[in-house]
């Protein structure tokens, strides 16, 4: 994700209030929202469903926490008595039977795709879906990625959490949606909240009302994210993936000319609704693969703009050192394209 000091000073640098600013790969938000409350406009789209679900509540939340919280209770009067039922040993290990019939009557009853309220009920199950005992829905867990369903049963096992946590799951959301909602709801200062789509940026991203005077992105590096795998089990939770995880690599971008034509197509896409001269600000991995690729296809859509490169040292642990690889990372790289 984007650190939100970053994203603030660039949008406060490169853009004045009421312009737009556009993110193709806007994963979970953070510069349409800080557009949003620094009174510019936003725009953005992403096509996993897991981000776009957190970009669109975090923008446009339900208003009236009463509501959500008749809505947790709604699903949780929907359950049946075979929603209980672990498929297979990970579901019995990592979720009570109250936590899992939850999941499951959620999967049945919420239509987060269309439904404000019935998204930002989802938004706060997948939230907190897994974390660390006691924080979350799940068995002892990492909050930011499920594990593989064979390691994390072996895991529990040989660490003596072989029983998923007793959880009242709507005793629990009601609490962290009252936690929530004390602390307000964000506000535009435009007329206007930030409009978010799911999809392909290249087929998906919205129109607006004013062309974009900033990009601000941050496309998925080369051979390094996969967002199926990396969220195998929140995407299951909303019915968007299987109860086991996919390993497929198609979405690591392994293939450098698949990679180069995705990010022409949603590079193209993105021009198409900015000004000519708008600010391109790009963080790309400082790898020459990702590099080379995204500077390679911007020289040729912006041939009038001048190329700044700027480094960006990681600046706290990578999510591969919290799974055991504390190899030298080459870090992050700012292209700053000016007209």
């Amino acid at each position: 994700m984007f650190p939100i000091p970053f994203v603030e000073e660039v949008i406060d640098r490169r853009t004045k209030p009421g312009q737009t600013v556009i993110d193709p790969f806007c994963g979970r938000g953070t510069a349409p929202f800080i557009a949003m409350v620094n009174g510019r406009r936003a725009v953005g789209c992403d096509i996993n469903p897991v981000a776009w679900l957190y970009a669109r509540t975090k923008t446009d939340p339900h208003p009236d926490l009463k509501e959500v919280s008749s809505r947790i209770t709604e699903v949780w009067e929907s359950v049946k008595s075979e929603d209980e039922k672990p498929e297979h040993d990970f579901q019995k290990l990592a979720f009570c039977g109250n936590v899992l019939a939850f999941i499951r009557a959620a999967k049945r009853t919420l239509d987060w795709r269309e439904s404000r309220l019935d998204r930002t009920v989802t938004t706060l199950m997948t939230q907190h879906l897994h974390d660390k005992l006691g924080r979350g829905l799940s068995n002892q867990m990492r909050h930011s990625r499920a594990m593989s369903p064979n390691y994390s049963v072996k895991w529990w096992k040989r660490n003596g959490y072989d029983k998923a946590p007793e959880i009242d799951p709507r005793e629990f959301l009601t609490k962290r949606a009252q936690w929530r909602y004390a602390r307000g709801i964000p506000l535009p200062s435009v007329t206007e909240r930030p409009d978010v789509l799911l999809g392909d940026a290249s087929e998906s991203l919205p129109d607006s009302a004013l062309p974009a005077n900033l990009v601000l992105t941050s496309p998925p590096y080369s051979g390094v994210t996969n967002y199926r795998s990396d969220n195998w089990l929140r995407l299951w939770a909303i019915g968007e993936g299987p109860s086991k995880p996919d390993w497929s690599p198609e979405q690591k971008f392994l293939d450098i000319d698949k990679y180069v034509h995705m990010l022409r197509k949603v590079f193209e896409a993105t021009k198409a609704r900015a000004l000519d001269d708008a600010t391109w600000y790009i963080r790309s991995d400082a790898r020459a693969k990702t590099r080379d690729a995204i500077t390679s296809v911007l020289k040729e859509l912006l041939p009038d703009h001048r190329l700044k490169e700027k480094q960006a040292p990681y600046r706290s642990k990578t999510q591969t050192a919290l799974y055991g690889d504390h190899r030298p990372k080459p870090g992050e790289i700012d292209l700053i394209y000016t007209h």
